[in-house]
């Protein structure tokens, strides 16, 4: 039996990658979210010392749980800070994947991140899909469905890699300017290159 492979997936916030993921995800194509697996990181004991040792108890809320805007507008603001909390997140992110990617059973696996190539962990996919759309739709689509104003749109965009980057790093790369039935249709010939991909 050929070896299940690893498929990065990425693209700049408002780009469609996590709805991408899903519509993948209904194509019984298993699916690890690793923004949210460092979000439900910041829930263990041992990764919370870590970090309220690294960047203070500020960073904690009312209710004793990791503030993570607090935590973002801290290390955002800092470059040696942004190193320090990839120096603590990433390790356990890495072995947390290598645990799931050994449970599952399917020719290939999506691995969905936001900052997938900015990590460094585009090196550990056997192929990379990035998701790209132009701009002024990105800004659209997030101001109309996300608590953000165009400031915080424009922060975070200046913080990921261009798109320039995510081609030179793509092994695939589906455009979502249109609708939902047509990226639908995008994931579907995806889905069979990947399967061909991971069959041959």
């Amino acid at each position: 039996m050929a070896l299940m492979l690893r498929i990065g997936l990425t693209g700049g916030i408002g780009s469609g990658k996590t709805t991408l993921a899903r519509l993948l995800g209904e194509r019984q194509v298993p699916v690890l979210d690793l923004d949210g697996l460092g979000r439900a990181l910041h829930s263990d004991s041992a990764c919370m010392a870590e970090l309220v040792d690294a960047f203070g108890k500020e960073i904690v809320d009312a209710t004793g749980a990791i503030d993570r805007r607090a935590l973002a507008a801290l290390c955002f603001a800092d470059g040696e800070k942004t190193e320090m909390l990839n120096r603590i997140m990433h390790p356990r992110i890495w072995a947390q994947t290598e645990a799931w990617c050994a449970e599952q059973d399917a020719v290939y696996v999506l691995i969905e991140a936001s900052v997938l190539i900015e990590s460094g962990g585009a090196s550990r996919m056997d192929a990379v899909v990035v998701v790209l759309a132009d701009a002024a739709i990105r800004r659209q689509r997030v101001l109309a469905s996300r608590n953000m104003d165009a400031q915080q749109f424009e922060a975070i965009v200046r913080r990921q890699c261009s798109d320039a980057e995510r081609r030179q790093v793509a092994d695939f790369i589906v455009e979502n300017n249109a609708d939902l039935h047509a990226l639908n249709c995008q994931a579907e010939a995806l889905h069979r290159e990947l399967l061909a991909l991971a069959t041959s």
